[in-house]
């Protein structure tokens, strides 16, 4: 027997998500879609464009009563309710929709591009390897996309040496 109010996946025709969210949504059914944001680059124009996609493709969860699943089977792009072997539907616990929606909306599936901050003089870095590793450093000139030079204090004073950018890591 079916409870009142429970999340169940409900599948859904195949390019047809967005349209099958929207359908459920407009028939009154409380329908949540998992997305993830990602930044992608236009081929033509190469800026970034941010897109969302759906997280389970083709799926969706969906919290339905009992009266529920005959409205479900008028709704033209739901296919079906995921079920146990018996062939009933198999409810998904609530606090598993909320550990999704509550991860989504801190951003845990988004895929973006890390925020990149140019180096300037006077900024600190740490040396991670080479024979430097373990010193910090503060940028005197950027030399490039590739290196910097940066004072580094060696033998008693202070030396200018050139670094390469994969080498250091930004300190505060």
């Amino acid at each position: 027997m079916v409870q009142s109010g429970q999340w169940y996946v409900v599948r859904l025709r195949a390019g047809q998500q967005q349209k099958a969210v929207q359908e459920m949504q407009e028939k009154g059914l409380d329908v949540f879609c998992p997305t993830m944001r990602r930044e992608i680059r236009h081929h033509r124009n190469k800026r970034w464009i941010l897109r969302e996609f759906p997280l389970f493709t083709g799926y969706a969860f969906a919290r339905l009563e009992r009266r529920d699943f005959a409205t479900l089977r008028d709704i033209r792009n739901a296919v079906a309710v995921l079920g146990d072997a018996s062939g009933n539907p198999a409810p998904v616990a609530w606090s598993i929709v909320e550990q999704i929606k509550d991860a989504q909306d801190r951003g845990d599936f988004d895929v973006l591009r890390p925020t990149v901050r140019r180096l300037k003089a006077g900024d600190s870095v740490e040396v991670k390897d080479g024979p430097l590793a373990g010193h910090f450093a503060a940028v005197t000139n950027v030399v490039g996309r590739r290196a910097i030079k940066a004072c580094v204090e060696m033998f008693g004073s202070l030396r200018e040496v050139e670094i390469a950018l994969e080498s250091i890591r930004r300190v505060a």
